[in-house]
Parts: structure tokens; C-alpha cells; sequence
């Protein structure tokens, strides 16, 4: 009689050789087929370069391909030796057949724990490297951007596009834009567009995070809020993240990093950027209320300074803005001291404002006047609007507002009108973070459900391979098969239902079903089909 642990070793020596070949012929073809490989337009990638693509790309095609391999060579393994009635020798041998499963579960257990490695640590570590590749060679990168119909995202709000790009023959980390259009929006609106001569970008790369500054020449663009066309010589671009042809996502996250923003949701990259804003606006309402105060307690004046001058002006009443922010003034008389010359305005109602920049220390007070009566000097002329400034925010606002923690934005923001922009941002924050949260859980059960589910479905493929019998091989893997792509289904649709909050807990759940019903299944199979 052949030894147990004989006939274990040769299924699992023939069940290996099967997984292993098609492990191989699956990966090449998703990976290199156009599958995983259209994640990227290679352009006129190089041979060196095409290989070390090549090298990264098949490990992430791996960790998709290994379940389905594992579940082939289980139903063509097992189906094999039903057609040649080796499970009825073993029955007749006294063999009980299940015992004959254990191959079939350690293979099972190995590709399960490889595919949570692989999508949990392979995966986005090579996604990352992927992206380290392309941004690589950055006039490429630049050039590629700017061929995409929305242009390159700078300074947050900005969009451009440009006709030509060339590299600086000396330094390649310098590059020139010509015949650039933009367009720069705040929230959902577009507020100027127009054109500029030439874009210098400044790229910096030995850095972990790559970023990028420059300046803008020969402006000439429309104000929206302003209603009129204006002409600037040079505009700075502020230092801002390299832009990214693969931005950061949670699905491209390690599972220590998932676990990470889980507990701090906070330091997730979209939840700081609604943070970012809410901070600039809870620092508007800081400055604010700090105007308002001085305003009633020296006799309804206010004092500011700028870089060139300083004014004071004195109103008869003041009112918060609810909706857009800022205050507003009636009966205002202003004394503007600039450059060492006076001049004087009267309006009948004007509005303090905050001019635009991409952090609360880049911007300055503006005091837009309507129907204004200006005394320059010995001449006197009307206006229907006169904007006046800008002028400096006291620096000790501007560290106030740059220490606040994330609870005390929260608490700060919590005072404000649910209708005005600071209670709406505290809303969108708070959705954002709760979305988040979400969105990292449901990835996390994605992971491990899709792990687990390579158990079930190969114990499956096995089973359905006896019944079908080898003549019938592709038949029991398109069976197989079938099972496999209802619980991918399943995990798919129940991440996607997990990420929003009336869903979030019927999403875990249906994450799970497809992988219960499979176990169901596999225990009715292996108890009850196979004894007959």
C-alpha cells in the first residue's frame, strides 16, 4: 500500500507545477497585453527603460493573477486523477478522501497569504516606483501634461497650458513655457483667465517630495470679481508639490499606511487639504473680529499699515458678511497716507475683503468703495468703485491662526454661521474625514476578503474537477470560474457601497457574502456530492 504522505506529495508536486506554469502564462499576458500596462503611455520609452517598466509592472500583474492560477491547477489537478480513478482506488485502499484536500489547502493558503502580501506591500510599493520612474524625466512629464485637454494644475487653482517647452540646455531642473493661456478658479468658478508670455518653472527633485516654483511673464488677463482686463508684468508662483501623473490614493497604500490614516485620518492627504482652507478661513474670522473689536473700541476707526503707506478710516456702522465673509461698511471716510502723500476718500459703503494667495501670510487687507468721492491733492473726482490697499495682516493674527490645532480650527469654525463659508468648509471637512475613514475601511476588508476568498474558491475548483472529471477539465474550471467572479463582484460592489455612510455597514456585509456562500457551498460539496 503507497503511503499516504506519498500520494499527498505527488498532488501537490503536480498541483505546483501547474500553478507555477500558470501563474507565468496569466501574468505575461495581463502584463505585458495591455492590461497593466496601459497605466501609463510610455511614449518614446528606450529598451533599458522598457525593462526596468517591464520589471515593475509584472509583480503588481502578479498579485491578480496568482488566485486564478491557483483555482486552474486545483480543478486540473484533481480532475486528472478522477479520470484515472485514483480517488476510487484510494476508497477502495481504505483512504479517506478528504485527507487528499491537503495539498489543495496549502496551496490555497500559500497563494492566499502571497496575494495579501502582494496587494498589501508588493503592489503599491511598485506603483510607487512606477510613478518615481515617470517623473523621472521631467520635460516629459511637463510635455505630457500640457498635451492633456485640462493642462498642468499649479499654485492649486491654476490651470496651463502652453504651446512649446524647452529645457534649459545648462540646467535640466529649469524649464521654459511659451504661449501659455490659463485659467484660475476659486471654489466652483472660474475668476480670471487669460494669457502670459513665458512660464519659468524651477524644479527641485533630491528630495523625497519633488516640487516645483517659478514665475509668470507679460500677463494680461480678465477679473472676474473685478469686472476689468489688466496687464502685470511678472506673477511669482509659489513653491507647490511636483505634480503627479499618479497622485497618492488609499488604494495604492500599504496596509501600515492604511492602518496609519485610519487612526489619523487627519494627516491624509485630502482631509489636510480641506484643512488647509478651513484654516485660511477661520484665520479670515480671527482678523476679523479682531477689526471689529478695534472698530468699537476706538470710536469706529480702524488703523492699517502696508508696505507703502498706512490709512485710517472711520465708518458709521459695520456688519459681518454671512454669506461670502468679510465686513461691510456705511458712511465711510478714509485717509490713505502712501509714498508720503495724502489722499482722501468718502464713500457710502464699502466692503474689507482679503486679496488672494495660497496661504494667509501671502495675502493683504483690500477695502473695495462704492460711491466713492476722491480729494487727491487739489483735484476732486467720482467713482463709482475705488479699491483701496492692500494692506498687512498683523503678523500676531497670522501665528494665532498657524497654531491652531485641528481640534481648535473645529471648535473656532463651530461658532460660525452653518450658512456662511467657514460653517460650510467645517461641513466639508468633516465629510471628507468621514469619508475617509470609509474609504480606508473598506479597502482594508477589500484586501483581506479577496485574500481569504483564494481558499473557499480553489477548495472549489478541486471539488468541481472530481465531479466533472478530467475529460471535462475546462468545463469544472469554468464552473470554478464563475463562483470566483461573483465574489470579485461582491468585494468590488461592497467597497464602493462601504465608502458612503448610508451604505457603509450593508458594504462590509456584502464584502463577506460572496466569500460565505462559496464556504457554503464548498462544505455542501465536500459532504455531500463527494461521498456518492
Amino acid at each position: 500500500m503507497i503511503p499516504l504522505w506519498t500520494l499527498q506529495r505527488y498532488i501537490f508536486r503536480e498541483m505546483g507545477r501547474s500553478f507555477i506554469m500558470s501563474a507565468v502564462a496569466l501574468t505575461a499576458v495581463l502584463g505585458l497585453g495591455g492590461g497593466v500596462m496601459n497605466l501609463i503611455k510610455l511614449g518614446s520609452a528606450t529598451p533599458m527603460q522598457l525593462l526596468q517598466l517591464i520589471g515593475m509592472i509584472l509583480p503588481v500583474a502578479a498579485g491578480f493573477t496568482l488566485p486564478i492560477a491557483a483555482l486552474f491547477s486545483a480543478a486540473q489537478t484533481y480532475g486528472r486523477l478522477s479520470a484515472d480513478n485514483e480517488f476510487v482506488a484510494c476508497r477502495s485502499g481504505g483512504i479517506n478522501i478528504h485527507v487528499l484536500f491537503i495539498p489543495c489547502v496549502l496551496v490555497s493558503l500559500v497563494t492566499g497569504s502571497m496575494t495579501f502580501a502582494f496587494s498589501n506591500y508588493l503592489v503599491p510599493g511598485m506603483v510607487r516606483n512606477l510613478n518615481e520612474f515617470v517623473q523621472s524625466d521631467i520635460a516629459s512629464m511637463i510635455q505630457q501634461r500640457l498635451n492633456r485637454p485640462r493642462g498642468i494644475s499649479l499654485q492649486g487653482k491654476m490651470r496651463i497650458r502652453a504651446d512649446e517647452c524647452i529645457v534649459d540646455p545648462g540646467d535640466s531642473s529649469r524649464i521654459a513655457l511659451g504661449g501659455i493661456t490659463f485659467v484660475e478658479g476659486d471654489a466652483d468658478a472660474w475668476v480670471r483667465f487669460g494669457t502670459a508670455d513665458q512660464v519659468i518653472l524651477q524644479f527641485v527633485q533630491d528630495v523625497e517630495t519633488p516640487y516645483v516654483s517659478g514665475e509668470m511673464l507679460g500677463l494680461s488677463y480678465y477679473d472676474r470679481e473685478k469686472g476689468q482686463f489688466m496687464d502685470t508684468e511678472r506673477l511669482s508662483i509659489p513653491v507647490n508639490n511636483l505634480p503627479s501623473l499618479m497622485p497618492q490614493e488609499i488604494k495604492f497604500l500599504t496596509l501600515t499606511e492604511l492602518l496609519h490614516y485610519w487612526s489619523e485620518p487627519t494627516q491624509w492627504r485630502e482631509v489636510q487639504e480641506e484643512f488647509s482652507k478651513l484654516r485660511q478661513l477661520v484665520g479670515q474670522k480671527v482678523l476679523y473680529d479682531a477689526l471689529v473689536d478695534e472698530w468699537i473700541q476706538k470710536d469706529k476707526t480702524i488703523n492699517l499699515s502696508g508696505e507703502h503707506g498706512d490709512c485710517t478710516f472711520r465708518t458709521e456702522a459695520a456688519a459681518r458678511v454671512v454669506d461670502q465673509g468679510g465686513l461691510e461698511f456705511s458712511g465711510i471716510k478714509l485717509e490713505d497716507r502712501r509714498d508720503g502723500e495724502k489722499r482722501f476718500y468718502t464713500a457710502k459703503r464699502g466692503l474689507l475683503e482679503l486679496s488672494r494667495g495660497d496661504a494667509l501670510g501671502n495675502r493683504g487687507i483690500e477695502l473695495q468703495l462704492f460711491d466713492v468721492h476722491v480729494s487727491d491733492g487739489g483735484r476732486e473726482f467720482d467713482r463709482a468703485n475705488e479699491t483701496v490697499g492692500p494692506y498687512r495682516i498683523k503678523g500676531s493674527i497670522i501665528e494665532k491662526t498657524m497654531n491652531f490645532s485641528t481640534a481648535d480650527l473645529s471648535n473656532e469654525a463651530m461658532e460660525a454661521n452653518p450658512k456662511s463659508l467657514l460653517g460650510r468648509q467645517l461641513i466639508q471637512v468633516s465629510q471628507v474625514k468621514r469619508d475617509t475613514i470609509h474609504r480606508i475601511t473598506g479597502t482594508v476588508h477589500e484586501r483581506i476578503a479577496f485574500s481569504a476568498s483564494v481558499l473557499v474558491l480553489v477548495i472549489l475548483g478541486a471539488a468541481l474537477g472530481i465531479i466533472m472529471r478530467g475529460s471535462h477539465v475546462l468545463t469544472a474550471f469554468g464552473i470554478s470560474f464563475i463562483p470566483f467572479l461573483c465574489v470579485i463582484v461582491t468585494i468590488v460592489m461592497g467597497r464602493q457601497m462601504a465608502q458612503n455612510d448610508s451604505s457603509h455597514g450593508i458594504g462590509l456585509t456584502l464584502i463577506w457574502t460572496g466569500i460565505v456562500v462559496v464556504a457554503v457551498l464548498d462544505y455542501w460539496t465536500m459532504t455531500r456530492v463527494l461521498r456518492r
